[in-house]
């Protein structure tokens, strides 16, 4: 990066030759004001219908703001400035502040890895008879995600010295510092592949339309550049660990750049699979339909051995947000009649796992067919699964022939 032509006077975060802070400046202030955004957008989206994988976007958000508070404390000491310039002390708060920065940010790209696959585990594994591998799957996924923010916490941290990090002497408290940043953006790199990966293997055997696979695939896959600014962070970290120790307070500057992208981008990246239109367009195959239609969740389930029934024109007249549905049975006449209607309120409840499913009908006059026949129908609910019970109802009498 070059440094852009200066002006006299006071300007903040003016990048000169002497000083390469305003780089980190921007980027960091940027990003933090757009993750804030991006949450604000997820926020209103599932607005009612949160889950623990927006806890962990939430959480990873506010580690952000934890870790651009040190960078500023560090940028404010001197980071970024030319080494002759800083006092003993300047370089000491500057290098605290860096190394906290990074803690930090490890902890908030762990926390965004994690909630997407706590996302996957709402999508993938409703019906553990089906999808048990899709469970294991992600929970494999999941555990190799946390083993590595406490690897890369633990790795970054071990031996060493925080104040010593821009100094000369950094060798010397914190031994091969690039060795650690290899291995942890190596496994960083593995981590993001499977979760780039596992949408495909989940979603791609499943029988649905090919261009809502390539939604799901394509929602998930808005992870990959997170892995070209996790190898662009490494690069740089190897410039200004071979040019030790030479100015590392001005050279660690696009390495930190690049960190401050990596986060913004898989927090938003986490967040994409969450959109409406996405979500709407779902649907995993597994006796789930999920509809964001007033925000809401909602399925279908039907039994090993039934059919699913068209749907009655009279069951979009059902109230969208209520949770009690009609059921209308008529009785048919041997004179030919229309019969008589016979309506009753029924109850929806909310269980994860129906035992039994049937299906139930009703036999009508062909000149009122399209006056009563109804569904129970339930719309806006919370619940990723709702119950739906239809019941077969058949009589029968033996005439004996004369």
């Amino acid at each position: 990066m070059d440094p852009l032509p200066g002006e006299t006077g006071h300007r903040f975060a003016l990048v000169t030759d002497e000083n390469h802070s305003g780089y980190l400046w921007i980027a960091s202030i940027l990003c933090l004001v757009y993750s804030a955004l991006v949450l604000i957008v997820r926020l209103h989206i599932k607005w009612n219908l949160y889950g623990f994988d927006d806890l962990l976007v939430l959480i990873a958000t506010f580690m952000q703001l934890g870790e651009v508070v040190p960078l500023f404390v560090g940028m404010k000491s001197g980071l970024g400035q030319r080494d002759d310039l800083l006092d003993e002390a300047q370089l000491d708060k500057a290098g605290t502040s860096t190394f906290t920065s990074q803690i930090f940010l490890i902890i908030a790209l762990c926390l965004a890895k994690c909630s997407i696959v706590c996302l996957m585990l709402r999508l993938f594994t409703r019906d553990m008879k089906v999808t048990r591998r899709s469970w294991w799957l992600c929970n494999i996924t999941l555990a190799l995600t946390i083993a590595w923010g406490i690897g890369a916490v633990v790795g970054t941290s071990t031996a060493c010295t925080p104040s010593s990090l821009l100094k000369e002497s950094a060798a010397d408290q914190c031994a091969e510092p690039l060795t650690r940043w290899r291995i942890i953006t190596a496994v960083d790199v593995v981590t993001e592949l499977l979760l780039v990966l596992l949408p495909i293997i989940l979603v791609w055997p499943i029988q649905m339309k090919k261009y809502i696979k390539f939604q799901v695939v394509l929602a998930f896959a808005f992870r990959i550049p997170v892995i070209g600014f996790s190898l662009a962070h490494l690069h740089f970290v190897s410039r200004y660990d071979s040019r030790r120790p030479v100015n590392t307070s001005q050279t660690i500057i696009p390495a930190l750049v690049y960190l401050q992208f990596q986060l913004f981008w898989s927090l938003l990246s986490s967040t994409i699979p969450s959109l409406k239109a996405f979500m709407k367009s779902f649907n995993s195959g597994f006796g789930m339909e999920i509809d964001l239609d007033g925000y809401g969740y909602g399925s279908r389930q039907y039994g090993s051995n039934s059919y699913r029934l068209e749907t009655m024109e009279s069951a979009k007249e059902v109230a969208g947000n209520s949770k009690v549905g009609m059921k209308v049975h008529r009785k048919h006449h041997d004179d030919g009649g229309k019969g008589e209607a016979v309506k009753r309120i029924v109850s929806q409840k909310k269980e994860f796992r129906p035992e039994t499913v049937g299906t139930e009908t009703s036999i009508y006059h062909p000149e009122r067919r399209r006056e009563d026949g109804s569904s129970v129908t339930s719309d806006g609910s919370q619940d990723m699964i709702i119950r739906r019970d239809v019941q077969w109802t058949i009589h029968h009498e033996d005439v004996k022939v004369i």
